[in-house]
């Protein structure tokens, strides 16, 4: 079950509310109860298969971060239960056969161990624990939570009408997003990577950009659902976007891009491993390195490695930029900053390097010009992300009427269930 199927949005979701209201008519413990067994059933129902994987390893985690809390050979449990995180995550993507959300719960269950380890929180009832790692909106495709923010709302979380005005107007947008824009951008960018040996100059831009927005509008349309679930529910989950197309540097892109995991790479790998502070030549190694694994987060392919490394040169090309204090057009920035962005999407998106070779030589090639074609919907997505605030900074910051807000938002669900094919995949999924 997907929370973009009728059997969520008119089943699964109204229940679930109601249930909510109800306990908490109770006490926060027999709310925060529900929350987990209402998250259990959605990942069962997703993947009955799978569930158990969910279970132990939450489970196990959780025994490992009672060990560590002991203070009695804590480096030595904190090793063992990374080690069983990151063995389980390598096993299961090298078979290319992944339980759903495992790099997301897998990351927050390691962010909670290295948390226990630091002293920065202290253990917590099993319930809480499974409450921060298993809350249904965001277990599947993120945001990845920090929990030292998300443990102290469980202990707090009652029912709230502004946030639930609020969240179902982030979901309904989140919704949209997904099923009218990215959904209906998936042929063309599907179609330049089957036909990748014959594509034009302008179709392989064409397809480019349809990519990269569909991996956008798809992302960030489950983001916003997941946040706004978690605004329904009284709980405030990590914003994951903010505008990244908009940026005029790849260090700014990475601000604003699946900021959740970003703030992991930074808080685990990054700072650890020295960060800026010890020198400009071990800074370039630190950044190339934390985006290597970012690469590896996605899959071990050969495309997902490169894409890291890619970004990790271009990252740190642009903080040895930044030192010569020459500052461009902002125009210009924006360009340059997009097609890296863009050209680096196809090696991303391809099944192969041979695959994404032809895709950018077709790009550099403008003596096999073609023809553009109705390309109206790419365009289209290409200006709402570049002129319109992100959908959660005009949520959370403009909101002002929730009864015009969620009119405007039940409008655009209108619009888009009458686009509604079928229930689609989100493409972090296979994450």
């Amino acid at each position: 079950m997907l929370c973009t199927s009728l059997e969520f949005i008119y089943i699964f979701l109204p229940v679930s509310l109601a249930g909510f209201f109800i306990a908490s008519s109770f006490s926060k413990d027999f709310v925060l109860l529900w929350l987990v067994i209402i998250s259990l059933i959605f990942y069962g129902l997703m993947s009955v298969k799978f569930f158990p994987v969910l279970i132990v390893s939450l489970l196990i985690n959780y025994i490992m971060s009672l060990m560590i809390a002991r203070k009695n050979l804590r480096k030595f449990w904190l090793f063992a239960g990374i080690t069983f995180n990151f063995a389980l995550l390598i096993y299961f993507k090298s078979t290319n056969i992944l339980p759903p959300g495992i790099s997301f719960y897998t990351f927050t269950q390691t962010g909670y161990l290295i948390e226990i380890y630091r002293e920065s929180i202290k253990s917590v009832p099993l319930l809480n624990y499974a409450g921060c790692v298993a809350f249904f909106p965001c277990i599947t495709s993120g945001p990845i939570v920090d929990c030292k923010k998300f443990l102290p709302e469980l202990n707090n979380i009652l029912p709230n009408h502004d946030k639930l005005a609020k969240g179902l107007t982030l979901f309904i947008m989140g919704l949209f997003k997904k099923i009218f824009i990215a959904d209906s951008l998936a042929s063309i960018a599907n179609n330049l990577f089957v036909n990748a040996g014959t594509v034009t100059f302008i179709e392989a831009w064409a397809g480019a950009v349809g990519y990269g927005m569909q991996l956008y509008f798809d992302f960030s349309g489950y983001s916003d659902m997941a946040v706004g679930l978690g605004l329904m529910f009284g709980l405030n989950l990590p914003v994951n976007f903010d505008s990244p197309y908009k940026s005029l540097s790849i260090i700014d892109f990475w601000r604003k891009w699946h900021i959740s995991l970003g703030r992991w790479i930074r808080d685990y790998i990054y700072i650890p491993m020295g960060g800026s502070r010890e020198g400009e030549i071990k800074r370039t190694r630190n950044v190339i390195i934390a985006m290597l694994f970012t690469g590896l987060w996605h899959g071990f392919g050969l495309t997902f490695i490169l894409w890291g490394a890619l970004h990790g040169l271009m990252l740190a090309i642009n903080h040895q930029w930044r030192r010569l204090n020459i500052k461009l057009p902002a125009v210009i920035s924006w360009g340059i900053t997009f097609i890296c962005v863009i050209f680096c999407w196809v090696i991303f998106r391809a099944e192969n390097l041979n695959t994404a070779a032809k895709i950018l030589y077709a790009m550099l090639n403008p003596f096999n010009f073609g023809h553009a074609g109705d390309k109206k919907l790419i365009l289209s997505a290409t200006l709402i992300t570049l002129l319109f605030p992100n959908s959660q900074d005009l949520i959370m910051k403009r909101f002002r009427s929730g009864y015009i807000w969620l009119l405007a938002s039940f409008a655009l669900a209108v619009i888009a269930l009458f686009n509604y094919s079928g229930v689609s995949d989100f493409l972090y999924f296979q994450f």
